[in-house]
């Protein structure tokens, strides 16, 4: 815009000497800092619409999840089920990995819409085959074979909304994804009781509604995507023992699953008390953390709810009448509050090693539905093959949280969140206390130098070690904007490189 590029001379972005000197840098000042305001806020203030549209993907996600997998039906027969299951999972794998790949050939959003898009049609063709084969009379299998269709739909938009909250604040962003749960359990309770026998179509015009907020929730983005922090061997190998306990909890997370279809009650009953399970799972989650102010370290939930529902699915088995229900609700109300942690835990990893949102995200979901596809796969042939009674699937979860506990005791305690190679010098100043002063030290050049807010962040982190384009990650900026926030610094205070300008810190 001319008011915006008034005091610069092309591409170079230097300033103008022919004149204007001062003015120019002024108004170039103002607009740096008009311009944050719009880029910090522009996507910060549509928070409720990304909370509201991964809130109707989660009901998408129970709607299919309970009314045509997890729940007995008579037109299914056990093999069709298993079938189905598998077809569910495997979907989700399949869309998470295209998400991986594709996003190594397109670095940058353009993808993500034709993505989505291309996901509801295959959830639109889900229904359409299932609404004819059931007017046909061809019986459950067409259904059980479109729940592919409806397992890449989830994988898609779990890992395109998962990502969308990444931009958002990152002191609320659990609280954001804790209260998105609790709006998808209550539309999954509200649409199986008001819909009835249209739940299906219903369930379009969610996802429909979701895939809405996304493409308009998606054009407020900051403009520079965190870029992509390449994975080094160091950064692979701190990745391999989370690796291993996404394996193993997504294998306990299918076999719990598979018990959630344990308990015979009318839908009119089963229905309401499954909704108001999966809220409060995470409903005590969220109100946890807003009364303490503390959240709880997936480290947690690993020691100590994974036995939890290992026993809870060893009472399931020989449990009968009221204690079915009273387990079968407890189990599902851990099992959301899990599955929540491991996207708050997938957050934390990728803002700690600094990788790519999608790319971490939808690695860290791929590891889990690996577990829980083995699981499936498992059960569907110790039950339809081997003519085993469904029940003794449910010893496996005992088995898996005795596996994890000798890896745990191998390794001398559980620390699945990976230390970043590259901070090893910030975390020893930390250490060393040095940090604190720094920032302050920092803060007080930029004070002198009169930078603007922008500048100041820049300087702060490029004071503690950060390259330029960690400092573009961290800020959600271009490299190319750093450079120039970084030659602005330089200029005003006078120096030429960064150690000139550490020593112009630490002598002051």
């Amino acid at each position: 815009m001319p008011h915006i590029m008034g005091g610069y001379t092309g591409r170079s972005g230097m300033p103008n000497a022919s004149g204007g000197h001062v003015g120019a840098e002024r108004g170039r000042v103002m607009s740096e800092k008009a311009q944050a305001r719009v880029t910090e806020v522009s996507y910060g203030q549509f928070a409720p619409f990304v909370v509201v549209g991964f809130g109707l993907c989660w009901a998408v996600m129970y709607i299919i999840a309970y009314s045509f997998v997890f729940t007995p039906l008579d037109a299914f027969s056990s093999l069709q089920r298993d079938v189905g299951r598998i077809g569910y999972l495997g979907g989700i794998v399949v869309f998470e990995m295209a998400l991986y790949a594709l996003f190594g050939r397109f670095c940058s959003t353009r993808f993500r819409i034709p993505l989505a898009v291309a996901a509801y049609i295959a959830l639109a063709a889900m229904v359409v085959v299932s609404a004819l084969g059931e007017a046909l009379g061809l019986g459950g299998w067409p259904c059980a074979i479109a729940m592919l269709a409806a397992g890449m739909w989830q994988g898609a938009f779990h890992i395109l909304w998962a990502e969308a909250f990444m931009y958002l604040d990152r002191k609320s962003v659990r609280r954001y994804l804790y209260l998105s749960i609790v709006i998808g359990a209550m539309l999954f309770l509200l649409t199986t009781l008001v819909a009835s026998s249209a739940g299906m179509f219903v369930t379009l015009l969610l996802a429909f509604l979701s895939l809405v907020c996304y493409v308009f929730t998606h054009q407020f983005w900051p403009s520079h995507a965190l870029g992509d922090r390449p994975v080094t061997k160091d950064v692979a190998r701190s990745l391999r023992k989370s690796n291993v306990v996404l394996v193993i909890y997504g294998a306990v997370f299918g076999v719990g699953i598979y018990a959630c279809m344990a308990p015979d009650l009318p839908v009119y009953v089963s229905y309401p008390l499954t909704g108001l399970a999966l809220a409060a799972g995470v409903g005590g989650l969220l109100l946890f953390e807003v009364h303490t102010k503390r959240a709880i370290a997936f480290e947690t939930f690993i020691t100590v709810l994974l036995p939890a529902v290992a026993v809870i699915l060893m009472v399931l088995t020989g449990a009968s009448g009221t204690m079915k229900w009273v387990m079968y609700l407890l189990l599902l109300m851990l099992l959301t509050a899990f599955d929540a942690s491991t996207f708050c835990f997938l957050f934390d990893l990728t803002d700690r090693l600094r990788l790519t949102p999608i790319k971490s995200i939808a690695r860290g979901r791929i590891y889990i539905q690996c577990g829980m596809v083995a699981a499936g796969a498992v059960n569907l042939v110790l039950v339809n093959f081997l003519d085993l009674s469904r029940d003794y699937a449910f010893v496996m979860p005992f088995f898996l949280a005795v596996l994890l506990f000798v890896m745990v005791a191998a390794s001398g305690k559980i620390d699945v969140m990976p230390h970043d190679p590259g901070m090893a010098s910030a975390r020893a100043e930390r250490e060393a206390g040095g940090v604190d002063g720094g920032v302050a030290k920092s803060k007080a050049m930029a004070e002198e130098f009169g930078l603007s807010r922008r500048e100041t962040e820049v300087l702060v982190l490029l004071m503690q070690g950060y390259d330029t384009n960690a400092v573009a990650e961290k800020l959600f900026l271009s490299p190319h904007t750093v450079k120039s926030h970084t030659y602005h610094i330089y200029q005003k205070a006078g120096v030429n490189s960064r150690r000139e300008l550490l020593e112009k810190r630490d002598g002051g």
